[in-house]
């Protein structure tokens, strides 16, 4: 059965600042489900809870951004 989700055949890259301001490619043009995984883990594990991460964006393949956070204390916050 084919997906009827119009995002299940987009592309996404994930990147992420480190508290020096340098960017990360995390992922590169990756369908969403192997993007969910690098998303949840940046944002909720090891690095995120020790401050390490300060914001994430991912953005699809025609460089349109989809979601842009930025830590503030121990929240994410869409600064779009």
């Amino acid at each position: 059965m084919q997906s009827t989700n119009p995002l299940d055949n987009e592309l996404f890259s994930i990147y992420w600042r480190d508290a020096a301001g340098i960017q990360h490619r995390e992922k590169y043009l990756q369908p969403l489900p192997e993007c969910k995984e690098a998303f949840d883990r940046l944002t909720q594990g090891p690095a995120a809870i020790m401050g390490f991460i300060k914001s994430i964006s991912i953005v699809d393949s025609l460089d349109r951004m989809v979601v842009d956070l930025n830590r503030e204390g121990d929240k994410w916050v869409r600064s779009l």
